[in-house]
């Protein structure tokens, strides 16, 4: 979490104090759970899933913003987020691989998602399964937009 802070808070110094363009601001929680071969029941496995990340990121609608995590060579996890220009909607994608033997890769991808809304998207690779759960929203000021993410 302190890595986060510590991300958001770089990403915000550099932001100029007026946005000429709406800002764009998504809360992304990351699930894990481990699942055999066949397709999971998508809430059965959230229902047990861990919270394993909880990233924030904020950006200027009509700009795409990703955010990466995992282990080099174990894991990786991508999401990039592609805001309208207006900030009237987003659209997601979620590319996760895992290194066994070789690469696997699964990815999950959601276009058009309105404001405020949240979506669940999964990829399943070999026994993990990961579950996001991503909620976008549009900002006129920077402040307005810190504090919707520091909610919970």
């Amino acid at each position: 979490m302190k890595y986060l802070a510590t991300a958001l808070l770089l990403t915000l110094s550099a932001w100029p104090a007026r946005a000429e363009v709406p800002l764009f601001a998504v809360k992304v929680d990351i699930y894990r759970t481990q699942t055999d071969q066949s397709s999971p029941n998508m809430i059965a496995a959230f229902n047990r899933a861990q919270l394993a990340h909880q990233p924030r990121i904020i950006t200027r609608a009509g700009k795409e913003a990703l955010i990466e995590t995992g282990e080099q060579d174990k894991h990786l996890l991508s999401v990039t987020l592609f805001p309208s220009d207006d900030g009237e909607y987003y659209s997601a994608n979620m590319n996760y691989k895992i290194k066994q033997h070789d690469w696997l890769q699964a990815s999950s991808e959601s276009e058009q998602i309105p404001l405020g809304q949240s979506v669940l998207m999964s990829s399943h690779v070999g026994e993990q399964l990961i579950l996001m759960q991503v909620t976008g929203k549009r900002f006129h000021d920077l402040d307005s937009a810190t504090q919707w993410l520091e909610i919970d």
